[in-house]
């Protein structure tokens, strides 16, 4: 059976980057409330300020400085030559065995930090050092496109046709 979902006032006024998906098991509904999945972001997109806060993302960068008694990590990247640093808070993903100057990808939400501005609140932290950066740039780039192009796709055919 499927139902209509009617959203109480506390569901409605959750943040944006919230999605209410409907899970059918037998006889019964459930409204599981996840985070939107995670968009690729290059590392001189986070501190760009269009960043919401909580909002989910994955990114990447050479890991250039821990410091584990503030559990924070920078990534940094090269972009148009200059160097772009990701400050990631790393308390969810403690303890790990940094390596200092290896590629790192990271999956958590922006976070505003008074003393650091944007930081992305790691949920993953992973060791990636061999990973052509280019070809993940480049792939990051194709996937945009491709979901872009859906996007546009699944408009054109939601929109009613024109009668004459």
């Amino acid at each position: 059976m499927t139902g209509h979902v009617t959203c109480t006032p506390e569901v409605s006024s959750l943040p944006q980057h919230f999605k209410l998906h409907c899970v059918d098991f037998p006889n019964r509904f459930y409204i599981a409330m996840l985070p939107s999945a995670a968009v690729f972001h290059f590392p001189w997109e986070i501190n760009s300020g269009n960043m919401q806060e909580g909002e989910s993302v994955r990114t990447f960068g050479r890991l250039v400085c821990y410091q584990p008694e503030d559990s924070r990590a920078t990534l940094s990247a090269q972009h148009a030559s200059k160097e772009h640093h990701v400050v990631v808070h790393t308390l969810f993903v403690e303890p790990f065995n940094p390596i200092i100057g290896a590629q790192y990808i990271v999956l958590g939400e922006i976070e505003n930090n008074k003393g650091v501005g944007v930081m992305v609140q790691a949920r993953v932290l992973n060791c990636v050092d061999g990973v052509n950066i280019a070809l993940l740039q480049k792939a990051i780039s194709e996937q945009r496109s491709f979901f872009t192009e859906r996007e546009c796709k699944q408009s054109e055919t939601a929109q009613p046709a024109d009668a004459t």
